[in-house]
């Protein structure tokens, strides 16, 4: 009988290596959006939400494109910021827009539309003046079953 070898390594297993690693990265940014915040004016610092460091790229992240807009125009000031603070080479600064949640409204209880008594009444004299057939029989079912759901509402 063959074992099977567990693949998976709980994040126990690790010895914190990969947690200092993304806590390093986390403060490596955090460190990057300060220093982008600083160079901005106020009204906008309060716009630059976060910031990813990755290779020689940053990504920005704002709010709405609005604010986007607006960011790109301090395009260069912030690239030469960030490469007067010497934090590494940075070539590229690219600004991005945080995807909006979207709120998921309760479920509102649907209403049934039945058909009223003389449109049910009608189905049911239409499907007597059929010949015998699937279509009568369906008819027929329909009809019932519409009276059956419309008692209820009255």
């Amino acid at each position: 009988m063959a074992f099977k070898t567990n693949t998976f390594k709980s994040a126990l297993g690790y010895n914190g290596k990969i947690f200092t690693l993304y806590k390093y990265k986390i403060e490596t940014q955090a460190t990057l959006l300060k220093k982008i915040k600083a160079t901005l004016p106020d009204h906008l610092s309060a716009h630059a939400l976060y910031c990813v460091l990755s290779n020689k790229k940053v990504s920005l992240y704002t709010d709405s494109a609005i604010w986007s807009s607006q960011l790109r125009f301090y395009h260069q000031t912030i690239l030469q910021g960030l490469l007067s603070s010497h934090e590494g080479v940075i070539e590229t600064l690219q600004i991005k827009i945080t995807p909006s949640s979207i709120e998921q409204k309760p479920e509102q209880k649907k209403t049934k539309n039945i058909p009223s008594d003389e449109n049910i009444d009608y189905i049911l004299e239409q499907a007597e003046h059929l010949n015998e057939g699937n279509l009568k029989d369906a008819l027929l079912r329909l009809g019932q079953t519409f009276q059956k759901k419309s008692k209820p509402y009255k």
